[in-house]
């Protein structure tokens, strides 16, 4: 009894000592030691891979159970991590494009759009006043390369829509006429009141400038502007001097039928076709991004159109921009095409037609020049200056810093079991981490 009660106050050693590893018995102590704890560890995972795979078979249950439940999930951590990568790359393209707009580069690109503007406006001159004839080649040289790049930086900027208005139309039947029916006057005449009507006065309605180092807004005084010169050149300079080419009659006179019905009746094809892709074929792919530009969303939306904010005030809903849209378009054309008769009979009056709405764009360039341009520029400039300071500043102070005494910081600790720094700047979430990771390897 006193022998029990004694073990109590002894250690575990000396119990096994005393009734299991007496003089009776060879018995290795650490070795038993050494066998219960691999004995236990085996234990321990066999019980731990056990409760995995019940928790496995758990889970491939419930997922049997509601097939359609766990899909849903599987389908809102897809969207989270697309979302989450769509936002990475578009903080990459920010920086990407924030970098392309800083000074430097956007100093040089403006310096070549320049030069090249006024060497294309020197030559275009050249082209009119010594080889008008030679307009025709001339102008297409031009339009297929601006047209390309007009649809890359449109399409990236999600304003593709605009390439299929009729500015863009007018362009193709030019095209048509020029390398298809070059001899057809009837085709002629349409084209002229299409390039000399509602073309050349869009340049006036929708302001454009001639700004010679922005690409974009020369293609858009181009796309207006060039052809009225085109179908200028070739109604007073025909190939060959042979107005058979452009007249349909001995006084070489432009009719009604010509100057406003057969226009009208491609404008109105052009209207089918615009309304059948923008309200059916790609309505769906519209209404789900709201960020794809068309001319209605821009007219009723970005920039509203005082026609449209008149006829807002008389109770116009939103839904109808587009039945708007194509009723004001529809009376602007008709409008612009009562100058076309008089322009295509008399030369001077053509002279003075072109130099007015060429010279509203000279003086719309020049006013962005002088109360836009200068003072966004400069803007742009200073901010570009003053980061460039603060970040020399910066490197400064660390260079400073880093020929000093070293200094350790004591992090606060951790009460886990590691004792592993808490310091929240170490920690990321593990997807984002993977995501720039993915995107590193990219660059």
């Amino acid at each position: 009894m006193h022998r029990t009660a004694s073990l109590e106050f002894v250690d575990d050693d000396f119990i096994l000592e005393e009734y299991i590893g007496g003089a009776d018995f060879n018995f290795d102590l650490q070795g038993f030691h050494s066998d219960a704890k691999n004995l236990l560890q085996s234990f321990v995972k066999r019980e731990v891979v056990k409760d995995a795979l019940s928790l496995r078979y758990k889970k491939l249950k419930e997922v049997a159970a509601s097939p359609d439940k766990h899909l849903e999930r599987m389908k809102e951590k897809i969207d989270k991590r697309r979302d989450k990568v769509k936002q990475v790359l578009k903080n990459k393209k920010k920086q990407l494009e924030d970098q392309i707009s800083a000074p430097p580069f956007l100093r040089i690109s403006d310096k070549i759009a320049f030069t090249v503007a006024l060497v294309i406006i020197c030559l275009t001159e050249y082209v009119i006043l010594k080889e008008p004839t030679f307009m025709p080649m001339w102008y297409t040289s031009l339009l297929i390369p601006l047209l390309i790049l007009r649809y890359y930086f449109y399409h990236k900027a999600k304003f593709q829509y605009f390439m299929i208005d009729f500015c863009y139309f007018a362009q193709y039947f030019l095209l048509f006429y020029i390398y298809v029916t070059p001899r057809n006057p009837d085709i002629f005449q349409v084209a002229f009141a299409l390039c000399s009507g509602p073309l050349a006065i869009g340049a006036v309605m929708w302001r454009n400038s001639l700004v010679f180092h922005d690409l974009d807004k020369l293609t858009s005084v181009y796309i207006h502007i060039f052809p009225s010169l085109v179908v200028f050149c070739v109604r007073w300079y025909p190939m060959d001097n042979d107005f058979s080419r452009v007249c349909t009659d001995p006084d070489c006179t432009i009719d009604i039928p010509h100057a406003f019905i057969y226009a009208l009746v491609y404008y109105a094809a052009w209207q089918a076709y615009y309304l059948l892709q923008t309200e059916v074929i790609d309505k769906k792919k519209l209404d789900n991004d709201v960020d794809i530009m068309t001319s209605a969303r821009w007219m009723s939306q970005v920039k509203p159109h005082p026609i449209w904010v008149y006829l807002r005030k008389r109770g116009v809903s939103e839904k109808s921009a587009a039945a708007a849209l194509v009723g004001t378009q529809f009376c602007y054309t008709i409008l612009t095409l009562m100058p076309v008769i008089p322009i295509y009979t008399y030369f001077p009056l053509h002279c003075l037609y072109l130099g007015t709405v060429i010279l509203t764009c000279v003086w719309n360039g020049a006013n962005f020049y002088f109360e836009i341009f200068s003072e966004t520029y400069s803007k742009r400039l200073s901010r570009y200056l003053k980061d460039v300071a603060t970040t020399d500043k910066k490197n400064e102070k660390n260079s400073n810093a880093s020929r000093g005494p070293l200094t350790v910081v004591p992090q606060p600790a951790d009460d886990s079991k590691d004792g592993v720094s808490a310091n929240a700047e170490f920690e990321a979430d593990e997807e984002d981490e993977e995501i720039e990771q993915m995107l590193k390897g990219t660059n």
